[in-house]
């Protein structure tokens, strides 16, 4: 793998603009050079000897125990509504995430 290429400021705006940020110019150059530490660092890793390595999942050794899905009475709806940290008459009250504008 070749040495990471430069990022341009108008690479990283795009990037920005990708994942629906809105940055200001400073925090443009701050991106762009947490970015090009992360791909010398990808690059670094690139170069490592995995030949004759097993895959892992996991560093670490561990099992998933995974339990039964056993059907069980739901908890009364007023236990979940006092447990909530917001309701609203019937409801749990949640903070709105979505604008109304397009999907896009």
């Amino acid at each position: 793998m070749n040495a990471p290429a430069e990022l341009s400021l108008q690479q990283v705006q795009h990037i920005a603009a990708l994942a629906h940020l809105a940055l200001s110019e400073d925090e443009f150059v701050a991106i762009g050079e947490d970015l090009k530490a992360i791909l010398q660092h990808v690059h670094r890793l690139s170069k490592v000897d995995v030949r004759g390595v097993e895959p892992m999942s996991s560093p670490h050794s561990h099992c998933s125990r995974l339990h039964g899905d056993i059907p069980q009475q739901p908890l009364p709806v007023e236990t979940v509504l006092n447990l909530a940290p917001e309701r609203e008459g019937d409801y749990i009250a949640v903070p709105k995430v979505l604008d109304g504008g397009s999907a896009a």
